[in-house]
């Protein structure tokens, strides 16, 4: 482990070196410390952790983004699973993008092509209580190269090849995952659709739809989201379908009420699973976010109802160069 720490901590160095001296006319670069600390009753923990997020442009065509989790509630597993595929580790991920006019081809480690406005979000910014089966389960970090072409001024269609979340092993692959993205970015209204063939191994792949929309009105904002999937914590897939929304309110310019529903289905067990939450986000001062939730999870699948709370500070600091 000591020997992954020295190297992670060498190759950030790296990029901030190189970051410098790339800050030309035309360059810039970006360095976000996110630190999250957070008490839930279900995990003392909760979602307690620490990211660095460093984006940047140079020579003209090129941009860059690494983005780190140095520290969560099970530190351990962030440097054991470095070579995994299956599961999340220190680095979420690092791509190279180049780009030329309405077109733009990334290599690297990067998000798979999901549909889904909760995994456009920064993990940081997620309530577990309000997670889906499949964030919680689908390590969606997977290296590979990606293309898009940007249509219209808000909409662009987007293609991947990566390694699947089915490998155990980066340096093992036995299976690779496709995927492709129809996205629309709005002003006021945002929506998106993805498809995803996930290799399973010996030629076999799993189908998954996704899809997303998302508004913004005024002090108000909805988001829906929804799988043809649920995810499992043993098969990484499982039959069945997940679906949320919430429902956001900015009271001020530094309070916001969210209203959360989610709703998943299990096929094989024929069982089902319920979610209904509220959370307020409070920013005191700039950069600080100060949240309190509770949630409520019922239905067949549970051997009980369940209620979580959730307390936490999240605090984000940004240089620019």
């Amino acid at each position: 482990m000591k020997k992954t720490l020295v190297t992670a901590a060498l190759t950030l160095l790296c990029f901030l070196a190189y970051s410098q001296e790339a800050d030309e006319p035309g360059g810039q670069t970006e360095l976000s410390v996110v630190a999250r600390a957070e008490y839930l009753s279900s995990d003392p923990l909760g979602n307690t952790s620490l990211y660095t997020l460093l984006e940047g442009e140079f020579a003209g065509n090129f941009s860059y983004s690494i983005a780190n989790h140095w520290l969560s509630s099970e530190p351990e597993l962030l440097y054991t699973n470095t070579l995994r595929n299956d599961d999340v580790n220190w680095l979420d991920w690092a791509y190279l993008t180049y780009s030329t006019g309405d077109f733009a081809f990334t290599a690297g480690k990067n998000v798979m092509l999901w549909g889904t406005f909760e995994n456009d979000e920064y993990d940081f910014d997620i309530h577990y209580p309000f997670a889906s089966s499949i964030w919680n389960n689908v390590n969606v970090y997977q290296w590979g190269l990606s293309a898009s072409w940007n249509i219209a001024d808000i909409v662009t269609l987007e293609a991947m090849a990566s390694t699947s979340p089915y490998n155990e092993l980066l340096y093992q692959p036995k299976a690779l995952a496709y995927g492709a993205r129809l996205k629309r970015e709005g002003e006021h209204f945002s929506a998106m659709a993805a498809y995803n063939a996930i290799g399973k191994g010996e030629g076999a792949f799993l189908g998954v739809f996704s899809a997303g929309v998302h508004g913004e009105f005024g002090r108000f904002g909805f988001t829906l989201d929804w799988n043809s999937q649920a995810g499992d914590e043993e098969t990484v897939f499982t039959k069945g379908m997940s679906t949320m929304m919430d429902l956001d309110y900015m009271a001020s310019d530094n309070l916001q009420f969210r209203l959360h529903g989610g709703l998943e289905y299990y096929e094989a067990l024929q069982t089902d699973s319920y979610t209904a939450g509220a959370a307020v986000h409070w920013y005191p001062i700039e950069n600080l976010r100060a949240h309190i939730l509770g949630a409520f999870n019922f239905g067949t699948a549970l051997p009980e109802n369940q209620f979580i709370f959730s307390v936490g500070l999240t605090y984000t600091f940004s240089k620019r160069w």
